[in-house]
């Protein structure tokens, strides 16, 4: 498999305004249809960004990683179906469906799924 990913909003999708409004099964189900997912270990979409804040909705398959991550700004973390090993200044946290995981400013973390899985990410970044 190789490890090909789009994180950015897809051109047919509207990700900032006054109300931005998304169905979190539609985005996921068409993550599911591309390219990346199909040959890759996992897919995302931006589905809001604005100035001081980004929602990206993400799909990863068992055993895939993302390691050393690091936000500028605070971030939750929800996962929304399957499991995740999150890694927090060396502590791995087993986080099923279900589980929001919330961190301040520039906490390194990882990521390692345990099963095919599905997050929301949210982060919050200072205007400046």
């Amino acid at each position: 498999m190789t490890d090909a990913v789009r994180t950015m909003a897809r051109e047919d999708r509207n990700v900032s305004g006054p109300a931005v409004t998304f169905s979190i099964a539609d985005e996921l189900k068409r993550l599911r249809e591309e390219p990346e997912w199909i040959s890759g270990t996992r897919n995302s979409v931006t589905v809001v960004k604005t100035a001081n804040l980004s929602v990206v909705l993400t799909a990863v398959k068992k055993d895939a990683t993302l390691c050393g991550h690091e936000v500028d700004g605070p971030i939750t973390l929800q996962v929304l179906s399957g499991e995740i090993e999150f890694g927090v200044a060396g502590e791995p946290r087993t986080l099923r469906s279900g589980t929001v995981i919330a961190l301040n400013n520039a906490v390194p973390h990882d990521i390692k799924a345990l099963a095919d899985s599905e997050f929301l990410l949210t982060i919050v970044r200072d205007v400046k």
